[in-house]
């Protein structure tokens, strides 16, 4: 953790942006009178923990271990905030599984409640039951030849629901059972056919979420990004190792995810890049990617030196512990020219770059990636301000400023940052991101 003067800083301003989110009918009014995010098309759920109260309850139960003096004031709020959250899907049931708006995101914020409370866990068990019917009920979204990437990714897909699953401490037949499934899936994903040129994991042109994506990728391609790619599997398989889970294939799995990642990686002048997909030629080759991806947690080298290092320490492969530790390394210098120009939240900007080094920091001998913690929260905080709604704005291209109070886009996620760097709190929002 960073310590002195900017960790007290990081301290109060985590404060400021906690305490404009505990106010619901302040954080509705303000969202409201934005401009609308981007990347959270629609109204806000209360129910999503990535984009909605859900998320807000978990950083305000954060904060409540993070400033004991305002301890009790953060619980009862983040218990208010939480109980809308599960109220609201009576109105809206919560028909996906996945992490950013599904029954495995809010579940997850329960479990942190439950954690130390047990008033917490009848709920909680509810919420696992819904969650495993949904996961019985879907069809096997990987027995064609593809899947698409809402089924396996780390946000909406198996990959997230995963890893929350394998944080349930001493899970029950029914949520093991949720537990093999999931783990057989990206399995699968991850393993070519005898008769297949390429694993499941290619995406058609049929499948691309954007229209743009056809012209950059005419024949398909392969997802590199840790939010919508193949590390978010790889993540998700090495943690299921790394708690004893030893299905059919899930070895190999591993293993074709980190030579994938390999293969696609390209060198510049600071080390390991990667790009944010292959494209496949007309006869389903893979190609060479033209252009290095951003420098964040969604695309680019440091999501995917998270994963690299979760599969590392799984296998015991200090080879690849190695490997990883120089990829983010070489992110870290990579970034130093234009830190500037970073939005502050966490998907594809400060916040999430700040949270996966701390995770470099605090688990391997990475002295740059400890230099880096102070420098890195400094940026983030210039980013804030006491005169803006939530202390601090989502930046969009080309110039949007956006009050957005989220977790993955917006305010709440920087302040779960901050608290994480310069306080003793709790890391379970860190595998909402599958980065520990």
């Amino acid at each position: 953790m960073i310590a002195g003067p900017l960790a007290e800083q990081a301290r109060r301003t985590a404060h400021l942006i906690t305490s404009r989110l505990a106010d619901p009918r302040y954080v509705a009014d303000r969202a409201a009178a934005s401009i609308d995010d981007p990347n959270n098309p629609g109204p806000r759920h209360a129910s999503s923990l990535l984009a909605g109260d859900a998320g807000l309850a978990l950083l305000l139960r954060v904060a409540s271990k993070a400033h004991p003096e305002s301890g009790d004031h953060w619980r009862r709020a983040a218990h208010e905030t939480l109980t809308r959250a599960v109220r609201s899907t009576h109105e809206r049931p919560l028909f996906g599984h996945g992490i950013v708006a599904g029954s495995a995101g809010l579940a997850l914020v329960l479990s942190e409640f439950a954690a130390d409370d047990h008033r917490y866990q009848r709920p909680l068990d509810g919420l696992h039951t819904r969650l495993a019917d949904q996961l019985r009920a879907r069809n096997n979204p990987v027995a064609g030849s593809h899947a698409s990437v809402a089924e396996y990714d780390a946000l909406q897909g198996a990959a997230g629901t995963l890893g929350y699953l394998l944080s349930v401490p001493g899970p029950d037949a029914v949520l093991r059972d949720c537990i093999h499934g999931l783990i057989d899936e990206l399995v699968r994903l991850c393993t070519p056919a005898p008769t297949e040129v390429e694993s499941r994991w290619v995406i058609p042109p049929e499948d691309y979420p954007l229209p743009s994506e056809v012209e950059k990728y005419p024949h398909g391609y392969i997802n590199l990004g840790l939010a919508h790619g193949i590390p978010g599997p790889l993540a998700a398989l090495s943690l299921a190792w790394r708690a004893g889970y030893r299905r059919p294939g899930i070895r190999e799995a591993i293993g074709n995810g980190i030579a994938l990642l390999s293969s696609a990686a390209c060198e510049d002048g600071f080390g390991a890049d990667w790009p944010s997909g292959i494209p496949l030629d007309p006869e389903g080759r893979r190609t060479q990617a033209r252009h290095p991806a951003r420098t964040a947690w969604c695309y680019g080298a440091p999501g995917i030196a998270a994963a690299l290092l979760i599969a590392a320490d799984a296998l015991e492969d200090e080879r690849l512990r190695a490997y990883a530790v120089a990829a983010f390394e070489a992110s870290l210098r990579r970034s130093e020219e234009h830190l500037h120009s970073l939005a502050p939240t966490i998907c594809h900007g400060l916040a999430g770059l700040l949270a996966i080094c701390e995770v470099f920091a605090r688990t391997t001998d990475s002295a740059q990636a400890r230099a880096s913690l102070p420098a890195l929260t400094e940026r983030l905080l210039a980013h804030c301000s006491e005169g803006l709604a939530f202390g601090v704005q989502n930046l969009e291209m080309p110039d949007l400023r956006i009050d957005n109070p989220d977790f993955l886009c917006g305010a709440s996620g920087v302040a779960a940052a901050l608290w994480t760097v310069s306080a003793p709190v709790s890391r379970r929002w860190q595998r909402s991101l599958l980065i520990a």
